[in-house]
């Protein structure tokens, strides 16, 4: 039954139960050195997961910070596009006054013409 229990050092550790070192009561000391090492294996282990958790941290920061630039730049492009929609608009507008006073000028001319031709006629 000791041989099935599992070593609350090592309960952290992503190890198989198979490949943990055997207790028996005749060779304690050698055991003791490989639950140390064993030990030290699952701290690095923790290690490098606390470490891997921090990088994934900072690059999700890095993401979020790229994502919100783009998004800002997104924003200002907008912000440009509609601006000029705007001034395209102020400038058909000016182009729509503009031809409607030419057509009422031709209009004019037309009928001053008339009637210059209708006085030479006479």
């Amino acid at each position: 039954m000791a041989n099935h229990l599992v070593k609350p050092d090592s309960r952290n550790c992503k190890r198989s139960r198979e490949l943990e070192p055997q207790v028996s009561d005749s060779s304690q000391v050698p055991s003791l050195g490989k639950s140390d090492s064993s030990f030290s294996e699952c701290s690095g282990l923790l290690y490098k997961e606390d470490a891997l958790e921090k990088d994934l941290s900072d690059m999700s920061k890095e993401i979020n910070l790229m994502l919100s630039t783009y998004a800002k730049i997104l924003r200002q492009r907008a912000a440009v596009d509609a601006s000029y929609i705007d001034e395209l608009d102020g400038l058909f507008k000016e182009a729509n006054i503009i031809e409607n006073f030419l057509v009422q000028k031709r209009e004019f001319l037309k009928q001053r013409f008339t009637v210059i031709t209708n006085t030479l006629h006479k």
